[in-house]
């Protein structure tokens, strides 16, 4: 895992303002860095490496092949880069660096383009071709790793982070309107767009072509996830699942340095220890967040598992303190989010850094195997029975499952009639009329009502506020998730399944329940679904909304009426409160 950047020009670019972005992302790659500046002097890529794989200079990057035609610069894992290098070896191709980077360098140069096919992995990447002049960038699948781009004046700019752009002289920072309005509909600024005029992100499973003498742009969806409803015996099916999960995790330890994991004391989390052990890693360090005097704190579930399985557990106790820690994450939300779970994610990242460089995480598993209450839609959709049996049998429309999803996802509504109360006259005009419209994109003709909720999660909550979550508080502290359930075989294979054999309203995630028990204790995967959060008190903070709110910058600029914020503090609407305690963090430290 490390911070990509980059700049192309059509004149000569500024190499110090190169080593100024690289400088930038020192915290995602602490283990060293480089530039290169192609002969013409018009293309620059920039690097800071956190080494997990061939962790000597000879693996440094940007890395370029020994005929100087093609150079990378590259953040992320490829986790099948061993297979790949013996196929290579078989075409004739001879390496240098035991590193996966000269593997995927070699495999764009072997392949071209499709080479993303045979990829397993998280990733984002640029690589510049010397002979063609054009540059060639590619992100994962499901978005795990970031990637933001724009052109401005006579640059195209990339880079890990949108901050990462503004050394560029030609970047300039200027405020997306309707992105703000989104943000607080969503808790996210959905893709393409983000907070800043110009500066976009590329889509998760996507690729951009860019000739490097017109700068146009080719940008291409390269990866589709297929839809189905396989019926098949369910022993079996349990078992090639489980074959999967077992050898994604096992892909997922390969690294030169020790690899450790978050646990909760979920399941998710819990059957990544069960695997490492399965698989005889050792030793096994996991790290868990609690809440000190809390009676529903994970830590307790967590150390049940670690005592089950023998492992070491390190574990932090967090108050119910201020949350004047968002003030300071801000600064690596460049493109903010309002996931609640924020500030626990950066304290268990920051505890984890303290030990290991990389851990284990459970996200995707709710996506896959409906984990998530929003994914159970007919006991929330409808009011009568009668009406949840009609919906089963016939189906149900996707403007009330959107409209559902709006409800579940949003905490804290902010639709265009919100939007009006809480914003000044002259930010009525950025009010789209349909914050939510990204949503229909993932419409999905044909598929159940369940299946198309997992969907728009997959491509929504989880790719655009999970993942994204997870990234920043894990790079901010230099340390590197990994998401075994995130392997694109095993999601394919989980979205083939005919639903009955996953799903089971009154049994949590049924598919791995087995690969559980007799291992850890039966509370584990008999109590409810818990998301990463702390005590409700945590975030119902008065005090802290009124402080930072009342005479607060949003206000000051003419951003939010006054008497809007008065009125949510009258009535504790404590989750837009949240959503506009976020925004007001960022304004302050990027406005």
């Amino acid at each position: 895992m490390c911070g990509i950047t980059g700049i192309i020009s059509n004149q000569r670019i500024d190499k110090q303002a190169l080593e100024q972005s690289v400088s930038v992302l020192k915290h995602r790659g602490p283990d060293g860095n480089g530039v290169f500046v192609s002969t013409n002097g018009c293309v620059g890529f920039g690097h800071s490496r956190l080494a997990f794989l061939d962790v000597s200079a000879e693996a440094n990057q940007p890395l370029s092949t020994s005929n100087g035609h093609l150079t990378i610069t590259f953040n992320g894992e490829i986790y099948n880069f061993l297979e790949l290098r013996v196929e290579l070896q078989s075409a004739g191709y001879k390496f240098v660096t035991h590193s996966d980077t000269e593997v995927l360098l070699t495999a764009y140069e072997c392949w071209g383009t499709e080479m993303l096919s045979k990829l397993k992995g998280m990733f984002a990447f640029a690589i510049y071709d010397s002979i063609n002049k054009h540059v060639f960038l590619a992100r994962d699948r499901f978005g795990i790793k970031p990637l933001y781009y724009g052109v401005f004046g006579t640059s195209f700019v990339f880079g890990s982070e949108i901050k990462a752009l503004f050394p560029f002289s030609d970047v300039k920072k200027k405020i997306r309107r309707q992105s703000v309005a989104t943000f607080l509909a969503n808790r996210y600024v959905p893709s393409p767009h983000t907070i800043w005029e110009g500066i976009f992100q590329l889509p998760a499973a996507t690729s951009l072509y860019l000739n490097c003498e017109t700068f146009e742009q080719e940008i291409s969806q390269y990866w589709k996830l297929d839809i189905r409803n396989d019926l098949g015996n369910i022993q079996q099916t349990e078992k090639e699942v489980k074959n999967l999960i077992l050898n994604s995790i096992s892909q997922h330890l390969r690294s030169d340095v020790q690899v450790g994991s978050f646990l909760s004391g979920g399941m998710d989390s819990s059957l990544l220890v069960v695997g490492m052990k399965e698989l005889n890693y050792d030793p096994i360090e996991a790290f868990s967040l609690g809440f000190d005097g809390w009676s529903d704190s994970e830590h307790f579930h967590a150390r049940d598992v670690s005592v089950a399985l023998g492992i070491t557990l390190h574990e932090k106790l967090e108050g119910v303190s201020s949350l004047d820690i968002v003030d300071n994450l801000m600064y690596f939300y460049d493109n903010p989010i309002a996931d609640i779970s924020i500030v626990p994610t950066f304290s268990i990242s920051k505890l984890a850094s303290l030990h290991v460089k990389a851990v284990l995480s459970g996200e995707g598993a709710d996506e896959c195997l409906a984990g998530y209450w929003w994914q159970k839609p007919e006991r929330f959709l409808f009011k009568n029975k009668f009406q949840q049996y009609k919906a089963k049998l016939f189906g149900t429309s996707f403007e009330q499952i959107k409209g559902h999803y709006i409800q579940a996802a949003s905490m804290g509504m902010f639709d265009s009639s919100e939007l009006e109360n809480a914003f000044t006259e002259e930010w009525k005009t950025a009010i789209p009329s349909d914050p939510f419209g990204h949503l229909d994109k993932f419409y999905k003709r044909g598929i159940s009502t369940l299946k198309q909720i997992q969907f728009l999660d997959l491509n929504l909550f989880m790719t655009e506020l999970v993942l994204a979550k997870i990234d920043r508080a894990t790079m901010a502290n230099s340390l590197e998730a990994r998401v075994p359930f995130l392997d694109h075989e095993l999601v394919e294979k989980l979205f083939s399944l005919d639903e009955k054999l996953y799903f089971d309203e009154k049994i949590q995630k049924k598919m791995i329940r087995s690969f559980l028990e007799k291992k850890v204790p039966s509370t584990v995967y008999n109590r409810n679904k818990q998301g990463f959060v702390g005590p409700n008190s945590f975030y119902e903070n008065e005090a802290t909304y009124r402080e930072k709110l009342v005479d607060g910058r949003l206000v000051n600029d003419g951003v939010i009426k006054s008497s809007y914020i008065d009125k949510l503090l009258q009535t504790n609407d404590y989750w837009r409160l949240w959503k506009l305690y976020v925004l007001e963090c960022w304004w302050r430290v990027w406005c």
